[in-house]
C-alpha cells in the first residue's frame, strides 16, 4: 500500500467528497515553517484529494512511499536503539530542538511528558531539563 503526503503552503482544513459520496473533514498538520501536511494510505482519501477543486493550486503531492515490505533488522542489534543525549537548558531549547531538527509541531509540545515522548520517539534522551 503507497503512503502519500501532501503538502500546502500554509495551514489547511479542507472537506473533501469521498468516493461513497459523503464529506469527510480533512485538517493538514501544522509545520514550525508555517506549511502544512497531510500523509495517508487510504487510498480512497488519496482519489478524493486529488480530485479536489484546490488540488496542484492549495495542496499539492509531496511524495509517496510503498509500505508494501518493512525491511527486517538485523539479528546483531540490540533490542533496544540506542539513545543519543542531547544538553539543553529548558523545555523551551528542547521544544526548539525537536522542532528545528526534526519538525515535529510545538503546538504537540505542550508539556513536559510530550516532550519527552517526541525525543524518544526520535532517539533522543533530553539532559539538563
Amino acid at each position: 500500500m503507497k503512503k502519500k503526503t501532501y503538502r500546502s503552503k500554509s495551514v489547511i482544513a479542507l472537506n473533501v467528497v469521498m468516493p461513497t459520496g459523503k464529506s469527510r473533514h480533512i485538517s493538514f498538520t501544522a509545520q514550525s515553517d508555517g506549511t502544512s501536511l497531510l500523509s495517508t494510505d487510504d487510498a480512497p482519501l488519496q482519489r478524493a484529494l486529488e480530485a479536489h477543486r484546490g488540488y496542484g493550486r492549495l495542496f499539492r503531492l509531496l511524495g509517496e512511499e510503498d509500505e508494501a515490505q518493512p525491511t527486517p533488522a538485523p539479528a546483531e542489534e540490540s533490542a533496544e536503539p540506542s539513545r543519543r543525549t542531547v544538553e539543553v537548558s529548558d523545555l523551551g531549547a528542547a521544544k526548539d530542538y525537536l522542532a528545528d531538527t526534526f519538525g515535529v509541531s510545538r503546538t504537540s509540545l505542550r508539556t513536559r511528558k510530550s516532550i519527552e515522548e517526541a525525543a524518544a520517539a526520535h532517539g533522543i534522551e533530553f539532559e539538563g531539563i
